[in-house]
């Protein structure tokens, strides 16, 4: 089991895997013998499907109008006004209307379970699309500088310390070796270093071989179809290899590819290359 609590977040454009990636991540750790807490940003989502039904690793999904609602009830001691007031329109509306505040708050409770609830070791957060994701890592210090004292700078304060803790937390981003993805993740990783969040690993998501020595040679040789997917092949291959090395490059971090899984249990396939993650 291990010795310290660990945050993990994965983050990544929209399609790259950020949801088997953050499963795989869960899987690996419960494989250590970690008390193992998977949570989806934003309601429930890819993150449970990828675990399946019943999940190995329980799933939690943090909506932030929810846990602005715990907690009013839990630390404002609203008392037996608290459900009419959540259920008043006005409620509703300064819900919808302060999308910083759910954030602030949804990380609370991702801390919440952490740190302050004696379950888990590790907590997985799917944190979803990168923008979506960068709101809530930002947002908890954007509030401690905004609110100068009092009880919102208190737990924006401490939530925003969690985040820069690097023997706690890590921030996995995940991209496809294609230029978009690619560019998307160097981006989230100039703008954690902007922040001071931590940079876990940069996951490369459905990885082909690369080929063996001479493989040009042997495609110059067939002929018709056969030709055609082999050249194919190759040519994905080395647009794989230029987006390989221009994430390293540009973000100073050696890649960690994942391979391109066929079967139905990827979570669990990757879960293996996914212990680099963990060291």
């Amino acid at each position: 089991m291990p010795a310290r609590r660990a945050l993990h977040v994965v983050t990544g454009k929209g399609g790259v895997g950020k949801s088997t990636v953050a499963a795989a991540i869960a899987l690996a750790l419960a494989a250590r013998g970690a008390r193992v807490l998977a949570v989806e940003l934003g309601g429930a989502g890819g993150l449970g499907r990828v675990l399946g039904v019943p999940s190995p690793v329980p799933v939690m999904a943090v909506d932030g109008a929810a846990a602005l609602a715990e907690y009013l009830t839990r630390k404002v001691r609203l008392g037996r006004l608290g459900p009419r007031l959540l259920a008043h329109p006005l409620y509703r509306a300064f819900a919808a209307a302060a999308p910083g505040v759910r954030e602030l708050l949804a990380m609370g409770k991702v801390r919440d379970e952490l740190v302050l609830q004696d379950r888990w070791d590790a907590v997985v957060v799917d944190a979803g699309a990168s923008g979506h994701a960068l709101e809530h890592l930002r947002m908890p210090a954007a509030a401690a500088r905004a609110f100068g004292a009092g009880l919102v700078h208190r737990e924006a304060a401490v939530n925003a310390a969690l985040l820069r803790d690097r023997a706690i937390c890590r921030v996995h981003v995940v991209a496809t070796p294609e230029e978009m993805p690619v560019r998307e993740a160097l981006q989230v990783v100039a703008a954690l270093a902007a922040l001071d969040v931590p940079l876990g690993a940069v996951i490369v998501n459905q990885c082909r071989p690369v080929a063996p020595a001479g493989i040009d040679a042997a495609i110059a040789r067939l002929e018709g179809e056969l030709a055609a997917i082999a050249r194919r092949a190759r040519g994905w291959e080395r647009i794989q290899e230029r987006g390989v090395a221009v994430l390293e490059a540009e973000s100073g971090c050696r890649a960690l590819r994942l391979p391109r899984v066929w079967t139905g249990d990827v979570a669990r396939v990757l879960a293996g290359p996914c212990e680099e993650v963990l060291s």
